[in-house]
């Protein structure tokens, strides 16, 4: 892909966060920062939106997504041009939160997965909050995926798990790195890595350090939809047949035990 535009070419892009109903420490990189990205963007937290109640192996419950989507027609009428959230599990949302507004949604940087399984990827790995709530199956790919999670680590998981106020960088970042190597070892040359939890963006580089193959996370979709509206050649309308045609499937999860 070729360069993208200066930061000034989209200052005026603005991102609507659907974010959880959290307060553990979010670095640059994390969706939850607004130092991430080169234009404004506006949070809405989804009132009793927790980890626990998210990161279920049903999804969310009515009561729930319809809060999610209520914050989202807000973020439209708020003059968000693209609406994303702080959750990669929300991917099981994907299609309730597109059609409940008039702006592009990418609800997780998962939705990134069946567009790189067309592009001749191999294997692709996905590193997530918790392995054991997400399966390959759920995933409408003709290309093998291999999941590694964060779960048996120290610091980063339970921080977010018990939404701590504090986070040790250097442990998260060892506890991402570990997780990292886990998934090396697990695959046989990995063309392409998804990065589900958008609180492991931040250690994004790492991550590529150790899987030596490109490292995908949810701002690559919010910053090529950015420069594709600044005129820029972007991956972004290829993504988007994806996202809005028959090519996407994300399949109910039967049994995560």
């Amino acid at each position: 892909m070729p360069p993208l535009s200066t930061a000034s070419d989209v200052a005026d892009f603005r991102l609507g966060v659907l974010m959880l109903d959290t307060r553990f420490p979010r670095p640059v990189g994390d969706i939850g920062n607004p130092r991430t990205f080169p234009f404004e963007v506006i949070y809405r937290t989804v009132p009793r939106a927790m980890v626990s109640t998210v990161m279920t192996d049903d999804g969310l419950a009515p009561d729930l997504l319809d809060r999610f989507l209520t914050e989202a027609e807000r973020l439209e009428r708020d003059g968000a041009d693209l609406i994303t959230t702080g959750c990669g599990f929300l991917i099981r949302h994907q299609d309730d939160l597109a059609t409940s507004v008039g702006v592009p949604v990418v609800a997780s940087s998962l939705c990134l997965l069946p567009w790189l399984a067309s592009r001749d990827h191999a294997s692709i790995g996905v590193i997530t909050y918790d392995a054991r709530m997400l399966k390959p199956e759920e995933f409408a790919v003709d290309v093998p995926l291999v999941i590694e999670g964060i779960e048996s680590g120290k610091e980063l998981h339970p921080v977010i798990r018990d939404d701590r106020r504090t986070l040790d960088e250097a442990a998260a970042r060892a506890d991402v790195r570990d997780a990292a190597e886990r998934l090396a070892r697990r695959m046989t040359a990995p063309t392409a890595v998804v990065l589900e939890c958008t609180n492991l963006a931040p250690y994004r580089d790492d991550i590529a350090a150790v899987v030596n193959c490109p490292v995908y996370d949810i701002r690559d979709p919010i910053l090529w939809y950015a420069h594709f509206l600044a005129g820029d050649d972007t991956p972004w309308p290829e993504l988007h047949d994806w996202l809005t045609g028959a090519n996407f499937a994300v399949a109910p999860q039967e049994d995560a035990g």
